[in-house]
């Protein structure tokens, strides 16, 4: 009955995946550019927009009031330097924003989804050659910070290890699932086998996805990664893994994988940063893995092995089951 009621679980789960509404497909995509050149105290930007985005004559000023540039201080001045349409729907508009003192760090905020649509993307680019760096902001991620300062290759190092650690211990999806493989891990030869597919696997994604060779929507990302928690905690619940545990961790950790990756995609990384920053950012996230793995698998090994093994396994079977359905709900449909 249990094997019975688990795999029902699952089921319906998948099935309402595919159920998941497919409004982003209902309009034309909307995105807007911007060009970025920091000369001392002056900042340039040069803006392509899409005329039919906005319901305003006033496309000059509605831009102002929802595309910001600080630094980190609000500028001095803020002109319109030039606006010119090149195509039938295509305005170019050209501002200069003027700070008390050089320019070393940057914050651009885009709210434009809120006068054009809601699914509306705003690609920036920073600098030109090998400095050059960029980002995709939307309702999900408005703003971002740059730092324009050169960096020595410790700094970078470090940097992007403390991110990598800092991520997995406030990644409490990903550690939700570490947890729901290590409660049915007994020996150290299985932990070893579980530990090294997930690693070799969410390796692989987060490099291809952060060089953009493979890109995947984030939204389908991030249900499935809830999903994969529920699954994992479905088997501990029914006792039984379906498919090999070190197998299901590989095709699993294909997908967080991916869901490491979006935090460096959101960052302005020059091409020079790119990759130390993916192999630092990665060692980090091993580092943090690492650390949870020895501090969390001797405790759970020491409550399997007591007489409370059986309301151990029950309660945090169900417990993790809950939360991979609360975040599927939340991520696909809300």
């Amino acid at each position: 009955m249990t094997n019975r009621r688990g795999r029902y679980f699952l089921f319906s789960l998948l099935w309402g995946m595919t159920l998941m509404p497919a409004s982003g497909f209902a309009h034309p995509f909307s995105s807007s550019y911007s060009r970025i050149r920091v000369e001392g105290a002056t900042v340039e930007v040069r803006l392509t927009l899409n005329r039919r985005d906005f319901q305003t004559a006033d496309i000059v000023g509605a831009v102002q009031a929802n595309y910001h540039i600080e630094a980190p201080e609000s500028p001095l001045q803020t002109a319109v330097q030039r606006t010119d349409t090149i195509a039938e729907n295509t305005l170019l508009l050209d501002l200069i924003y003027t700070f008390n003192r050089p320019v070393t760090n940057l914050k651009v905020t885009s709210t434009l989804d809120r006068i054009t649509q809601a699914d509306h993307s705003h690609i920036l680019q920073v600098g030109e050659g090998d400095s050059t760096r960029e980002a995709v902001l939307n309702a999900a991620n408005s703003f971002i910070n740059i730092d324009l300062r050169e960096k020595s290759w410790w700094e970078t190092v470090w940097d992007f290890v403390r991110l990598g650690i800092e991520h997995i211990f406030t990644g409490y999806d990903h550690l939700a699932f570490l947890l729901g493989l290590l409660i049915m891990t007994r020996t150290f030869t299985s932990l070893l086998k579980v530990v090294t597919s997930f690693t070799a696997a969410h390796s692989m994604t987060l490099a291809l996805a952060t060089l953009g060779l493979v890109s995947v929507p984030s939204r389908a990302i991030e249900s499935l990664i809830a999903l994969s928690i529920a699954y994992i905690a479905i088997e501990n619940f029914m006792g039984k893994a379906l498919i090999s545990r070190w197998k299901i961790t590989f095709l699993f950790g294909l997908v967080h994988g991916f869901g490491f990756s979006n935090v460096l995609k959101e960052m302005a990384l020059n091409r020079r940063e790119l990759a130390i920053s993916l192999f630092s950012f990665n060692g980090g996230v091993e580092i943090g893995q690492l650390v949870f793995v020895c501090v969390v698998f001797p405790m759970v090994y020491c409550a399997t092995a007591s007489r409370w093994k059986h309301q151990f396994l029950t309660v945090s079977s169900l417990l993790i089951a809950a939360l991979g359905m609360y975040w599927f709900v939340q991520r696909a449909f809300l």
